[in-house]
């Protein structure tokens, strides 16, 4: 039923989910769209088939609430409570609370906007956090998807959204209401004002206006080139002057090439500060790339960095499209490129990893975190070992505690040097961290090791964006694009948080496009 949808009106589709809604589909994902379609006509009796349905989605008479109520069946919102704690606590600790009472709200409130707040979860958190804190706060919450809003409006979650390793928040905010369900506290509740709102739309609502933070986490990704720039611009005309924009690392490449965001490091973590007398600049020292520095927010002060420099006693150069020898004691082992590794099926400690791993995709990530740590315990290969540190760090990293994670990710390379996941997840952190020199190494090792690695070619071309040097970040994002090509266009890519193959496919080209 789904191909009696054709091309020709499928392209028409596409185009109008991008025109008016900003919505980047390519080809590559039209599936996406002809599901969304037959998906639409099956929960409304009034149209008899698919076709029927696209046709009236496509003509001048198609009512504001059926649009948005399909556009609802092609928007997905990943979240969880306290998502990412390390650029929490620095938004807590150097940027909420130093704006206490000086913000540009009611009597000095603090005004916050979560952009794709999706279930609620993102301003549900910024609330939180600001109650233990005592800061006075307007929080507001938009998102495209009117039935994710109506969940957020009822406050009602399941474990799924308790997936961060510290959840000692719930028993504080949270009233359990089933066997697997807690109500948020009604006064968090109404800290935050939710709704609903398309970010295309040609005006962003006065209320909106005047914003000290705005949290814009994996959202750019989903736009096309015009929407990204578009999207930037009002958030741009909505932010106060020396405002901050949170984005994700992924989405650094797409604010580079915006280029009016001036990135700072705060302890560790990549924020963007609306600085209207920023120019984009880098500069290279004996230490390596450093964003400018800030007189008020310094690194040093706000947490001890994690030697990662110590890891490798050689680390590869690149010299053109190939690389030095890297100097390997042990001979290369084939590894998968999602923890845990299993080398030997039946064996006990391989059979313990499996069984954390489920643990960690079902959200009990302590319990995960235990079984790790008794596989690390027992007497294991190096490589089962290892695999149980590789674990660890990435629910570390997931959680947000990017230096708990640097440390266990650098207990894994102690075990196996030639794990490319280890150093891509290691120079993902140091990406974090801003510490580019260190992540460009990792890298490096990863793409070195294992040379079909999509996310650490991405990740790689990301870092030489922010290092000015587009010719290394267009030769590493056609790589990551010619490996792209030879996965199905739905598969979720190794290492990159659950992202398709063609919605990452998207994000490249849209960046390619921005490097001309």
């Amino acid at each position: 039923m789904i191909n009696f949808l054709t091309d020709d009106k499928v392209s028409e589709l596409a185009d109008m989910v991008r025109d008016r809604f900003g919505l980047n589909f390519a080809s590559e994902r039209w599936k996406d769209l002809r599901s969304a379609v037959v998906r639409f006509q099956r929960e409304d009796s009034s149209f008899k088939t698919p076709a029927e349905c696209l046709d009236y989605i496509l003509s001048p008479t198609v009512g504001n609430e059926d649009l948005e109520q399909f556009i609802n069946r092609l928007t997905i919102g990943e979240t969880f409570f306290f998502r990412d704690t390390n650029a929490l606590r620095v938004l807590e600790y150097e940027i909420l609370r130093k704006l206490s009472a000086k913000g540009s709200g009611l009597n000095g409130a603090v005004r916050v906007w979560s952009t794709a707040c999706s279930t609620g979860e993102e301003p549900y958190t910024i609330a939180m956090i600001c109650r233990r804190s005592g800061i006075s706060a307007e929080i507001f919450g938009t998102d495209i998807d009117s039935k994710a809003l109506v969940k957020a409006r009822e406050g009602c979650y399941r474990k799924w959204s308790f997936r961060s390793e510290d959840t000692s928040f719930k028993d504080i905010f949270f009233r359990k209401v089933g066997s697997n369900s807690f109500l948020i506290d009604s006064s968090i509740k109404r800290m935050v004002n939710l709704s609903r709102l398309n970010l295309m739309d040609a005006a962003v609502p006065v209320a909106l206006q005047d914003m000290d933070v705005i949290l814009c986490r994996n959202v750019l990704m989903y736009f096309s080139s015009e929407g990204v720039n578009s999207v930037l611009d009002k958030l741009w005309d909505c932010m106060t002057s020396g405002g901050w924009l949170v984005a994700t690392p992924s989405e650094s490449g797409l604010l580079s090439s915006y280029g009016r965001f001036e990135p700072v490091n705060i302890g560790g973590v990549l924020l963007y500060r609306k600085n209207e007398d920023y120019e984009p600049q880098c500069q290279l020292g004996f230490d390596g790339f450093k964003f400018r520095d800030d007189p008020e927010y310094s690194v040093a002060e706000v947490t001890e960095q994690f030697d990662f420099n110590a890891q490798l006693e050689s680390t590869p150069v690149e010299d053109g499209f190939g690389f030095d020898e890297l100097e390997i004691s042990e001979p290369k082992i084939e590894v998968v490129l999602e923890p845990p590794v299993l080398p030997r099926a039946g064996d006990e400690g391989a059979t313990l990893l499996k069984q954390a791993e489920g643990l960690r995709m079902h959200g009990d990530t302590f319990e995960a975190v235990s079984v790790y740590k008794r596989v690390a315990e027992q007497e294991n290969p190096r490589e089962i070992k290892a695999a149980a540190f590789l674990g660890i760090a990435w629910i570390k990293a997931d959680s947000g505690l990017a230096d708990e994670a640097a440390q266990w990710c650098a207990k894994a390379l102690e075990l196996d040097r030639v794990s490319p996941c280890a150093h891509f997840l290691l120079g993902q952190i140091c990406f974090q961290q801003g510490d580019l020199a260190t992540a460009l190494a990792h890298m490096r090792n990863a793409v070195f090791l294992d040379s079909e690695f999509i996310m650490a070619h991405f990740l790689l071309g990301n870092i030489y964006m922010e290092n000015n040097d587009t010719n290394g970040a267009a030769r590493h994002f056609r790589i990551s694009m010619q490996e792209l090509e030879k996965m199905d266009q739905d598969e979720p890519v190794p290492c990159s948080d659950g992202i398709t193959a063609g919605r990452l496919m998207e994000m490249v080209r849209l960046v390619q496009q921005q490097l001309g």
